[in-house]
């Protein structure tokens, strides 16, 4: 048997500037607890200007690994291109910025197993040393979402190449959502899309503070209206894009209520506005403490929400996405 046909798996890593986590991700994969001869791994570069393809090519004695480069792409593109030169059945998709556990590989399998299975993967775990606002988001989603959902996120999403291929692969037109655009798709085939825990990632690039964590939301809902309006009306999670929405609003009433309040015309307006911003963070924050029975979240989950809705309502004015 040679090399080619004993290859059974195919992880896909796209990069830009990736220096100070591409080691620490390909480590993880040196680690994994498959037989070397069975996976490949392949890093495809879009561009990268710092020593992101030298530092990953000192892993090529310890991984099947091999290095791609197509520029200026979206990182659907990165992904597609590096299917076309993939060799194995199975699809591993993994970020340059996440640590894979030894089991990952192992676990998988049986899932991708079973023939009603077209997507799995889990949601990111965060990092030992995270945060409040890491903490407070992102702790244990990994856990929390887990079975049939309606996407996992891409840096952690494996499939089998017959369905990647039976459904086109991923958008090359957007550039952020393209993971829940793909298993949107999946899902519309008749598939299931599975969450489970056995094989979450741990993600390096979590956000940690405030600023981060809005420019994060930001950067990921910059394709969500174009992405909302394509898949009207079967579309199965419309909450954040209203919430953003009715966030924007506040934030106009809010402005409105400032300028009355300065032109001597009272503080009315104002503070309506303010509680119409803050009641429904506040409500949605107090139903995720009470689920996970953590109160002392209360608050600093209501901030969050606020800022997910600031920027998710902030991204709609982007009128480019429209295009």
């Amino acid at each position: 048997m040679t090399e080619n046909e004993r290859i059974a798996t195919s992880v896909i890593i796209p990069a830009l500037n990736e220096e100070r986590v591409i080691g620490q991700c390909l480590e993880s994969l040196c680690r994994l607890d498959f037989p070397r001869e069975e996976f490949e791994v392949i890093l495809v570069d879009n561009g990268s200007t710092d020593r992101t393809i030298e530092i990953a090519r000192e892993f090529s004695a310890r991984l099947n690994l091999t290095i791609l480069q197509k520029r200026d792409a979206k990182i659907s593109g990165l992904r597609n291109f590096g299917v076309s030169k993939a060799r194995g059945a199975i699809l591993a998709f993994l970020d340059a910025d996440c640590l894979v556990s030894r089991d990952w590989l192992k676990n998988a399998g049986p899932l991708l197993d079973r023939v009603e299975v077209g997507v799995a993967g889990a949601h990111y775990r965060i990092p030992d040393n995270s945060r409040w606002v890491a903490r407070a988001w992102y702790g244990g989603l990994e856990t929390e979402k887990q079975g049939e959902l309606a996407w996992v996120p891409s840096g952690d999403l494996l499939m089998k190449r017959s369905v990647f291929e039976r459904i086109g692969g991923f958008d090359e037109s957007i550039q952020t959502n393209e993971d829940c655009e793909l298993c949107g798709r999946v899902r519309a085939a008749g598939l299931r899309v599975i969450g489970d825990p056995s094989i979450a990632v741990t993600h390096l690039g979590t956000p940690q503070t405030l600023f981060g964590f809005y420019r994060a939301i930001r950067w990921h809902a910059t394709d969500g209206f174009r992405v909302f309006l394509r898949e009207l009306p079967k579309i199965s999670n419309p909450r954040p894009l209203f919430f953003g929405f009715y966030n924007l609003l506040c934030v106009v009433g809010v402005a409105a209520g400032v300028v009355l309040a300065a032109m001597q015309k009272g503080f009315g307006v104002l503070i309506v506005s303010l509680f119409a911003l803050i009641l429904p963070s506040f409500l949605l924050s107090l139903r995720v403490a009470a689920r996970r029975r953590k109160w002392s979240y209360l608050l600093p989950l209501t901030v969050i929400h606020i800022v997910f809705g600031l920027a998710r309502g902030f991204c709609l004015l982007e009128f480019r996405n429209l295009r």
